[in-house]
């Protein structure tokens, strides 16, 4: 049994995912509302945000090195993270550390290299194996259900990972904070590679503050 995925994002008009000024306290505020169980993101989305965010350059320390104690009543959800190149070595102690973290689990291929995979395991880092160049994501969450019981994830990350998971069927909810701008050229835009076309049914429409919009689809299967 897969988990309930829903996608969320903060987008332009015309789907650019940057090149605007995001109001994050009204981005998480509604991502928290779906109440989450698990936080999905791509591992340049989450490098990035360490860069925007952080100090990259602050040591992993000691304590960073083992998993922390994750208490089953905990209702902070959990990141995970597509990390199948490794881009994310010896930078996810950051996440480890994150106020609203509970627990952090690193999804990766056949063809992760070993050295990441060894910094998994020494750090204690849970990891699923699943797919050959890429990750197999409709098998990763089927193994996140059934090692880790979480029933429904929603995926803060860019179109790359967001459009996959509308290409391969996967989504079952589209969330979208639409702002009052047109970014145009330049930038990269939400749900441009979907494939086919997919069918919605909207169940939530209604102004956020600002001039935003909150608009909430149903992926019709």
């Amino acid at each position: 049994m897969y988990p309930k995925v829903i996608i969320h994002n903060s987008v332009s008009l015309d789907h650019a995912v940057r090149g605007f000024e995001v109001d994050l306290g009204m981005h998480y505020g509604a991502l928290l509302a779906f109440e989450p169980e698990a936080v999905l993101v791509g591992s340049a989305t989450a490098k990035s945000g360490i860069e925007m965010f952080m100090d990259i350059n602050e040591p992993e320390a000691e304590a960073d090195r083992h998993r922390p104690v994750v208490r089953p009543d905990d209702p902070s959800p959990t990141s995970v993270i597509v990390d199948s190149r490794g881009v994310l070595k010896d930078l996810l102690h950051f996440y480890r550390n994150m106020e609203h973290t509970k627990d952090v689990v690193v999804l990766v291929s056949e063809t992760t290299p070993e050295d990441y995979i060894d910094y998994l395991r020494e750090r204690e880092y849970p990891f699923i194996r699943c797919g050959k160049g890429r990750v197999d994501l409709k098998a990763a969450l089927r193994e996140l259900r059934e090692r880790f019981g979480i029933a429904r994830v929603v995926s803060d990350s860019g179109p790359d990972l967001n459009d996959v998971l509308v290409r391969e069927g996967i989504a079952d909810t589209i969330s979208l904070i639409v702002h009052p701008v047109i970014v145009g050229e330049g930038e990269k835009k939400l749900l441009g590679r979907v494939g086919n076309r997919v069918t919605l049914e909207l169940q939530k429409a209604g102004p956020m503050g600002r001039g935003t919009v909150h608009l909430v689809y149903a992926v019709k299967k």
